[in-house]
């Protein structure tokens, strides 16, 4: 769980400042109590602001120096990526972005369908069939199906009794699931035979068919996504600055101090 109130707030403008380069990799960040002044809070908001930021990647604490910006490019975690995705500052033109982010989707979702068709037993997938029985329910709500369409890829990798394999879906879990808090009410239209090609999906893993299985989640994914790729790159386009910022030219933003060497 991130922070809520003022650290939240705090702590998404400073994540806000790095990832538009106005606070750039190797730079010390004003001291905790320059911070609290500028942000009209205490020092104990600014302190669990920037623990968030660091379980982020995107900042380190150093011992009687403060805490010093990481390139968040190479030491994000996923958890970064709502925020990566909101601020609209992107290494790579919108529909990459948008193409790619779906194909992790897919590779995610085909893994999830591997190791539950390889190692799951019947009795261990009730927990994904219970969520597949409510998809139903929940068909005049884009977000609340989106975020039952993750437990139940969840709950696949969970009936495998791989744990890494589970810490590791635990990871992508909470980012993936605030994007679709963000996104799924807009571009998250259900297909009409979503339940039939999910029961499918349930027959091929519980016969332990594993490659039918993720041939058939694979194919599933591609003929969504051709129509999801467009409407996706649309609000990514949204979220990008409207003038040409770019790695080089960040907006402006109080000074940060260099660290001393």
């Amino acid at each position: 769980m991130g922070p809520t109130g003022e650290a939240r707030r705090v702590a998404n403008e400073i994540l806000g400042r790095i990832v538009a380069g106005a606070y750039p990799a190797g730079l010390r960040l004003p001291a905790e109590v320059d911070l609290a002044t500028e942000f009209s809070c205490g020092r104990s908001t600014v302190r669990e602001a920037l623990g968030h930021l660091a379980g982020l990647g995107v900042v380190k604490s150093r011992r009687g120096s403060g805490a010093m910006v990481l390139d968040f490019r190479r030491e994000g975690t996923p958890a970064l990526l709502p925020s990566y995705i909101m601020s609209g500052r992107f290494d790579r033109p919108v529909g990459v972005l948008a193409r790619e982010l779906l194909g992790v989707r897919t590779l995610l979702a085909a893994e999830a369908v591997r190791l539950a068709a390889r190692y799951a037993q019947r009795p261990a997938l009730a927990e994904a069939r219970a969520l597949l029985a409510k998809a139903p329910s929940l068909a005049r709500d884009p977000v609340a199906h989106g975020i039952n369409e993750l437990d139940f890829f969840r709950a696949l990798v969970s009936s495998s009794g791989i744990w890494p394999a589970v810490w590791l879906a635990n990871v992508f879990w909470a980012p993936m699931r605030e994007i679709h808090d963000r996104f799924a009410g807009v571009v998250g239209r259900i297909p009409a035979d979503y339940q039939d090609e999910m029961g499918r999906l349930m027959d091929l893993i519980e016969a332990g068919e594993e490659r039918a299985a993720e041939a058939h989640v694979v194919k599933w994914f591609a003929r969504v996504d051709a129509s999801l790729v467009g409407e996706l790159e649309a609000l990514l386009a949204l979220a990008a600055p409207q003038t040409p910022a770019g790695p080089h030219a960040p907006p402006p933003a109080p000074p940060a101090k260099p660290e001393r060497r």
